[in-house]
């Protein structure tokens, strides 16, 4: 079939599909960031997982005590259903957290949570330190991620920001105008803010934020940021992709098992490898508006 032919029988709102960049697949259903979760925590040994808020929160704490890492299955009047948090020590004060909003893609969460589990297994502080942190401090190794990518530097004077030349995605650094006014002089500690949005929407409305807060360890906002720098594929149901996004993402078939995308998700394969069909993005906006109609489901 020709790429640019619609095969009815697939247009189906419950159909996987592989969407990339993966950055603008939606969050995915929550049932399936459960499962990740509890695949995530089955191949990242010393975590254990507990229930809270009546089963509406699932915690995993690190054997150490220095690590959190909190799914809001049900977030509430919150706006964050992931958080991955580090403590100063076993009975101290949280020293950094990084929250991912409800529409955050949860494979960038569990990057981050994965970057996180692999620094806290390390046997000394000395080798966990240096996986964390890397050998420059954060501007600077954000400062070669965006030039190595060609993003567009847009700062302004109250914070570094960058995006993507197709304006999709960016980076802001909140860092009071210490970039704009003396950007040689890098070793100052700031919150960091990852975003995705369509392309044509202002500044104001984005798909969805990650805020990493100061202190946050470099190598856990470059974990997140590798997926906007260098983007992955996402699998999901048809329905689960937002109708916004559909003009702009490449929307395919998944011709694979499952068990293989419950392997893509922990990184054991990538979705490049798994067989697709191209399909129609204007297929898919008619088959999500099919799907919405006899679901009940806005965007």
């Amino acid at each position: 079939m020709a790429d640019d032919q619609l095969d009815p029988s697939s247009a189906q709102g419950g159909q996987h599909v592989v969407v990339r960049p993966g950055y603008l697949a939606g969050p995915g259903h929550p049932d399936t960031a459960s499962s990740e979760f509890e695949a995530f925590l089955t191949e990242h040994q010393g975590w254990s997982r507990y229930s809270c808020d009546g089963g509406d929160t699932s915690v995993a704490v690190s054997d150490c005590l220095t690590g959190r890492i909190r799914l809001a299955h049900e977030p509430g009047d919150r706006n964050s259903r992931w958080t991955v948090a580090g403590y100063e020590s076993a009975v101290g004060e949280r020293a950094w957290h990084a929250d991912f909003d409800l529409e955050t893609p949860h494979e960038i969460a569990l990057a981050v949570a994965a970057a996180f589990s692999h620094a806290l297994s390390y046997s000394t502080f000395a080798a966990k330190d240096e996986v964390l942190w890397g050998r420059n401090n954060t501007c600077e190794t954000l400062l070669t991620r965006m030039r190595a990518c060609d993003w567009l530097d847009v700062s302004t004077p109250s914070e570094m920001a960058f995006r993507s030349p197709d304006a999709t995605t960016g980076l802001i650094r909140w860092d009071g105008g210490a970039f704009h006014d003396a950007p040689w002089s890098r070793d100052y500690p700031a919150g960091v803010t990852l975003w995705a949005r369509r392309t044509g929407d202002d500044h104001t409305r984005t798909a969805w934020q990650a805020h990493f807060s100061k202190d946050t360890p470099t190598r856990l906002i470059t974990a997140a940021l590798g997926h906007l720098t260098d983007p992955r594929s996402s699998l999901r149901r048809l329905v689960e992709v937002p109708s916004a996004h559909l003009g702009v993402v490449d929307v395919r078939p998944y011709k694979g098992s499952l068990r293989s995308a419950a392997a893509t998700a922990t990184g054991r394969t990538t979705l490049a490898d798994i067989p697709v069909e191209r399909w129609n993005a204007a297929a898919a906006v008619a088959a999500l508006a099919a799907a919405t109609r006899s679901t009940g489901r806005t965007t």
